[in-house]
């Protein structure tokens, strides 16, 4: 049996929890056994279920001694650090429980997963094996790790000499097939007839909290109302499927639109919703969801929203006009939480720039970025991509370059698992 520890390092990794659930999914757990180590956050708000996983939460306190009795209790033949990243800035004491000096005493062999653009680079533009670094920047802190494993989706897959940089492909291979298992079960489920057709968004769990700490909840029920209202103006019956929407909330129905709140990301759940939808939709350029979504043929949309206030308290965007429906739900939002109405591409930051003139994005992820409160390109982009209209048969052309991109050279979890296993003890 290979043992495998898997370490989220940060209070607020769950974009790290997601790519995490989809890496262990790929492991047999006849023969190879995983263990998780993670913050209380985390393991409360992205839940991985049904595995053959046993969790262990670093609770407030966890320290060396805490580590040391895992480590002697659990003999993990691999460490594999999640989320790396936030264990390398001048604030690292205060995000993370973890001390780099502990992975320096490890005897087990060190892989770091890595999904952002946070990389060393060579000459040839490689990646290379050294320090973990950030980008453009000599960060306070280094660390000694002996392989990195690239996620593939969103990094490119590239020809590479470097036997030390594993590339390994974020994919549900049995993803159509599962889709017509449970597509059933998952309307049961969700209480909707087998005419409905299922809209997922996701409110990405760390944007939330941002959010929340910001004051800037009269948002989240906007976004709600706005999609709701363009999915009234559509012929069918629809679905909505809510994660991550701060509480309170109650499901309910309205006109031809089904609402139904999750509280939580449980990831049975999102995966069974991922295989059943037929349009994801989320508020962050980067979420993991993005690419789950696309690699099961699924189109994806990232609202973002143009429109702002100026010194007088007028409204700015970059389209025409504001629809009169739009207009009564902004004006009330501008009486009441004036401090919500900003630009922005990724909520709750502030997008400064010109509003962005490319549709659909395909570089690192694959989604159509989408202006909030342009109820008329909006509403027409979410029929378009519904009624296999030319923007879904676009994200389809793209897609097939997509997956060539970034899977042809990958390799799948238990393949890395199993070469790490065959490498030499850290400290011979």
């Amino acid at each position: 049996m290979i043992k495998v520890l898997f370490i989220i390092a940060g209070d607020f990794s769950f974009d790290e929890m997601v790519y995490l659930d989809s890496f262990i999914n790929q492991l047999p757990g006849t023969t190879i056994e995983s263990r998780i180590l993670s913050p209380q956050l985390p393991l409360t708000h992205v839940n991985i279920k049904n595995r053959n996983v046993e969790v262990t939460p670093a609770k407030p306190g966890f320290g060396p001694d805490e580590w040391q009795e895992l480590i002697q209790d659990f003999e993990p033949q691999i460490v594999i650090l999640c989320d790396p990243y936030i264990l390398l800035g001048p604030e690292a004491p205060d995000l993370s429980y973890i001390d780099l000096a502990w992975l320096d005493e490890l005897r087990s062999v060190v892989g770091v997963i890595d999904f952002k653009a946070n990389l060393l680079k060579t000459a040839d533009d490689q990646l290379a094996l050294k320090e973990y670094v950030l980008s453009q920047t000599t960060p306070p802190y280094t660390l000694d790790y002996d392989y990195l494993i690239k996620v593939c989706p969103p990094h490119d897959a590239i020809p590479t000499q470097n036997p030390k940089v594993l590339q390994w492909g974020c994919q549900d291979p049995m993803a159509a097939l599962s889709s017509y298992t449970i597509r059933d079960e998952v309307r049961t489920q969700l209480s909707c007839r087998p005419e409905t057709r299922i809209v997922t968004m996701v409110f990405p769990m760390e944007n939330s909290f941002q959010a929340l700490e910001k004051g800037l909840f009269a948002h989240f029920p906007l976004v709600v109302e706005t999609l709701i209202h363009y999915l009234n103006q559509l012929e069918e019956e629809y679905l909505l499927a809510i994660i991550n929407m701060p509480p309170p909330f109650n499901d309910f129905d309205f006109d031809n639109v089904q609402v139904r709140f999750f509280p939580t990301l449980d990831m049975h759940l999102l995966s069974d919703l991922l295989k059943t939808t037929e349009l994801f939709i989320t508020e962050s350029l980067t979420y993991p969801g993005h690419i789950l979504s696309a690699l099961r043929d699924i189109p994806g949309i990232s609202l973002g929203s143009s429109l702002g206030l100026d010194a007088q308290g007028n409204y700015t965007h970059h389209f025409e006009e504001l629809s009169p429906f739009l207009q009564l739900k902004l004006d009330v939002q501008r009486q009441e939480s004036p401090e919500s109405l900003f630009p922005y591409i990724s909520f709750p930051s502030h997008f400064q720039r010109e509003w962005l003139q490319t549709e659909m994005f395909q570089e690192r992820y694959l989604y159509f970025l989408a202006d909030l409160f342009d109820e008329a390109k909006t509403t027409a982009l979410i029929d378009d991509l519904l009624s296999q209209g030319p923007r879904r048969q676009a994200f389809q052309t793209a897609l097939v370059d997509y997956r060539q991109r970034k899977l042809e050279l990958t390799q799948d979890a238990e393949s890395i698992v199993r070469h790490l296993v065959t490498a030499p003890p850290r400290n011979l």
